[in-house]
């Protein structure tokens, strides 16, 4: 009891218990993400692991002891690489690992019970723990082509663990197939030194990973149509002037789409309110389809969608609008047998020098719109301050 010893196990039974409650808070709120589940699976077990080091004397052997708790490790170890393989949605790691942790833990039952090596028993599982670690980091870094602060800060924090993981396994190593008691005690005071810092500045730059992941979600939103999963008012005015900047700095053309569907509001008081909503979603993943990654499309009003092409000029930006305009003609929403066709009408305009920014092409391709509603509908029209369609086709100056 008056051991130092017993007070570092002490704390690192409840801090291993408190991060399970904190993952299993996490998994419970934040949707119910696998990887929460677990790493509060293996924080359990991590604790309970904890719990049997300060109960050695319940067992009546030793080797039974040894065997408890390294399974328990095993369990957090495998779990711990598990969770973050499915937040990354990694494909090179197999999807169980528990064939490999039984492998790994024959291995120690062989060398604890059946061939005693007292070095390659205790290395076994800090070896482990430093091989998943380098994975759990090399899995963060390349989920995505731009990490943010937090996930370096996580893969930083478990590469460091992984190396102080493996120096104790190559310690433990040393200490030969009879246990010698200087390397023993090498390895006792390096890993009380090293695995309580290491242990919880992984687990709270994890836990700092999954609110920066929450941050991020809460921030999509914020700037998502919740109905039709397309961008909204405010992720157009944030995406549009990032388009806005880049065209101009690149001297490149952008061009804008208003629409939205003709006679909405029959469709809403002929068939009801749910009929509208499924009719917006078919008409915004008619819009979606087929789009480069960096068109930009936006539910702007209850109906209406404005679609940003960057690098397209107005010519383009016609042909454009004029095939939306008969793939949606061609393309009836069916619904609990409902056949629902419908049309809608385009407006279309460019950035031009005397534009401030994005939102005056946006006013201009919606004053278009709206005239090709009052010539007739299911139709696309110029912004007249600009260009002309021809009696051949072709775009010209209006002055032409």
């Amino acid at each position: 009891m008056d051991s130092p010893v017993y007070y570092i196990i002490v704390a690192m039974m409840f801090a291993s218990f408190t991060l399970s409650i904190i993952f299993f808070m996490a998994w419970k709120t934040q949707g119910k993400k696998p990887y929460a589940l677990s790493w509060s699976v293996g924080f359990l077990g991590a604790t309970a692991q904890w719990f049997f080091n300060l109960h050695s004397n319940w067992f009546p052997i030793q080797e039974t002891h040894w065997l408890v708790v390294n399974a328990f490790a095993m369990v957090l170890i495998t779990l711990g690489i598990r969770g973050h393989c499915q937040r990354t949605e990694c494909e090179r790691l197999p999807k169980n690992l528990w064939p490999y942790a039984g492998i790994i833990y024959t291995a120690i039952v062989w060398t604890t019970v059946v061939d005693p090596h007292v070095g390659i028993s205790k290395s076994l599982v800090p070896a482990a723990a430093s091989v998943t670690l380098f994975l759990s980091a090399w899995m963060i870094i390349r989920h995505r082509a731009v990490s943010r602060a937090a996930e370096w800060a996580a893969a930083i924090s478990l590469v460091l663990f992984g190396i102080t993981q493996g120096i104790a396994a190559f310690m433990a190593l040393l200490q030969g197939a009879g246990g010698d008691a200087a390397y023993q005690n090498l390895y006792v005071h390096y890993n009380f030194l090293m695995l309580p810092s290491g242990y919880m500045a992984m687990g709270m730059f994890v836990i700092f990973m999954l609110a920066s992941d929450l941050s991020e979600q809460m921030k999509e939103i914020a700037v998502r149509d919740q109905l039709t999963g397309v961008l909204n008012r405010r992720g157009l005015g944030e995406r549009g002037a990032a388009a806005y900047a880049t065209s101009r700095r690149n001297s490149l053309p952008i061009s804008v789409i208003m629409t939205d569907i003709d006679r909405f509001k029959y469709i809403n008081d002929e068939y009801g309110h749910s009929v509208g909503d499924a009719a917006l979603v078919h008409f915004a993943d008619l819009l979606t389809d087929g789009r480069r990654v960096e068109d930009i499309l936006a539910r702007v009003g209850g109906e209406e969608f404005a679609l940003v092409l960057q690098g397209t000029d107005l010519e383009s930006a016609m042909k454009i609008a004029d095939e939306l305009c008969s793939r949606i003609e061609a393309s009836p929403m069916r619904l609990d047998g409902i056949e629902l066709s419908m049309t809608a009408s385009f407006g279309v305009a460019t950035v031009s020098d005397k534009d401030a920014g994005l939102p005056d092409t946006i006013i201009r391709a919606d004053r278009a719109l709206y005239r090709s509603k009052r010539a007739g509908r299911n139709q696309a029209d110029l912004e007249s301050s600009q260009l002309m369609l021809a009696a051949d086709g072709t775009l010209k100056p209006v002055n032409a």
